[in-house]
């Protein structure tokens, strides 16, 4: 397997554990503040974490506007498209449906991405808060390994409010 294939695979599995620790969340679980927590609530971090592919693959990496504001999703989910502070709790609570979509157009722009790059892309230099990294390190640093920790954060919380945090 090459290093395009592997994002792609592990891509496609950390978004699916993203999905899957959603599922079945209602409003009141996905606003929840637990007390005492240091951890934000899962609709924050479930829309931190798309807004979080949206910039790295579209505006880091590729240079080009965010989804959320070429792709007319800040105005369906109620967010300021100008705006770099979003409050996805909030968009999570009033417009999950719609934030769930916005999340399904940004990993289909993603993949379309991957799809047209190759191993030797991995290796682009990437302007990244002041330092170079390799493309292939900022998509697994920002991405792939961003998705995966909220993941577990979401399934943990759940988890520790009496729900499944999985539903395998």
């Amino acid at each position: 397997m090459n290093g395009v294939a592997s994002i792609k695979e592990t891509l496609g599995l950390a978004r699916q554990y993203l999905e899957a620790a959603v599922q079945e969340t209602d409003a009141a679980t996905l606003s929840r503040r637990l007390p005492g927590a240091t951890i934000g609530p899962i609709g924050e971090i479930y829309g931190h974490t798309i807004g979080n592919e949206d910039w790295a693959f579209n505006q880091l990496i590729q240079g080009k506007d965010l989804l959320l504001k070429s792709g007319g999703w800040a105005a369906r989910l109620g967010l300021d498209a100008e705006s770099t502070e979003h409050d996805w709790n909030a968009v999570a609570q009033n417009h999950l449906g719609a934030l769930q979509e916005y999340g399904k157009a940004v990993f289909a722009a993603t993949d379309a991405f991957l799809a047209g790059i190759s191993d030797a892309d991995l290796d682009r230099p990437i302007d990244f808060f002041g330092r170079k990294e390799t493309m292939g390190w900022v998509i697994a640093d920002t991405v792939l390994v961003h998705v995966a920790f909220h993941s577990g954060e979401i399934a943990s919380l759940k988890g520790v409010m009496g729900l499944k945090g999985l539903p395998w």
